[in-house]
């Protein structure tokens, strides 16, 4: 069963050996054989585009996909798409450069094509959710004794995260960590009917007018007492931190959201590789429909 789970290089080639071999996947994930005037599509030859037998009307699968216009061959395309969907903390696009064997800046192009199809769905987390705020990023230094400390905080991005237990996770980047905001937050991603879990910070308080409400207070050295702990979305921050710096170094704000999106994937699709990547493909060629 372990054997089923994995996907590995040897797979991806196996399934998507040839430049045609990928072609007819895309079409056949986007379109019908079978023509309304019933005629049948054919691959045109030496042209990505198929052509039906009757009417002769045209079809160009990669249109409207990241595939399109691109020069990377579509093996190429493919092999980008493993190395991604197998990085579950993260991968540059340095690396993929190196590995592919094409330009930075085409590398750094199909990593954030890669990363716009990964927005997160709109499914309210359900169960035990616990939440947090992370800080991530920012250059400026809070100086001797921290005396600069607020000015330090404000150059930092604003990560609120939540996970369902045995579940789903939600990240998302916000102006700031008030109350507004954590309301919003929660009305856009947890349902009414979860059991709600968070530090004891004082923002949280509200959540209990609206939510069933558990904290522990980290100030009094409470981490876990029995079933009540954020210590999952805390992990999870963790990693995220550990992977940017590991693997990204830096990222902007103008583009953490996306790769925010790309760790949320990874979680949500963990522990069956094959899955993993299909789900992938799927969510790269919805973008076309």
């Amino acid at each position: 069963m372990a054997r089923i789970n994995k996907y590995t290089i040897k797979d991806l080639k196996a399934q998507f050996s040839t430049e045609d071999v990928c072609l007819d996947f895309i079409f056949d994930a986007l379109h019908s054989r079978k023509c309304s005037c019933g005629g049948e599509y054919r691959r045109v030859k030496a042209r990505k585009q198929y052509q039906c037998s009757k009417c002769r009307f045209q079809i160009a699968p990669t249109a409207g996909t990241i595939f399109h216009k691109s020069d990377t061959p579509l093996t190429g395309w493919f092999y980008a798409l493993f190395i991604f969907s197998n990085a579950k903390s993260g991968i540059s696009a340095k690396e993929l450069e190196r590995q592919i064997g094409v330009t930075y800046k085409c590398a750094w192009r199909m990593h954030k094509q890669i990363r716009s199809a990964l927005g997160q769905d709109k499914e309210k987390l359900t169960g035990d959710v616990e939440m947090d705020t992370g800080y991530f990023g920012g250059r400026f230094r809070a100086g001797t004794d921290n005396h600069r400390q607020s000015e330090a905080m404000a150059a930092k991005s604003v990560v609120m995260g939540a996970v369902s237990r045995g579940g789903k996770a939600k990240l998302k980047v916000v102006p700031n960590a008030g109350l507004p905001v954590i309301e919003a937050f929660l009305e856009s991603h947890v349902s009414k009917d979860a059991l709600l879990m968070t530090d004891n910070a004082a923002t949280y308080k509200s959540s209990s007018k609206v939510y069933r409400h558990l904290k522990v207070n980290h100030s009094k050295k409470e981490y876990a007492w029995d079933r009540i702990h954020i210590n999952t979305i805390e992990t999870f921050f963790a990693h995220l931190k550990r992977s940017i710096a590991g693997t990204h170094k830096t990222i902007s704000k103008e583009h953490l959201q996306s790769y925010l999106d790309a760790f949320v994937f990874h979680r949500n699709n963990s522990g069956n590789d094959s899955a993993r990547f299909a789900v992938l493909l799927g969510a790269v060629l919805r973008g076309a429909r």
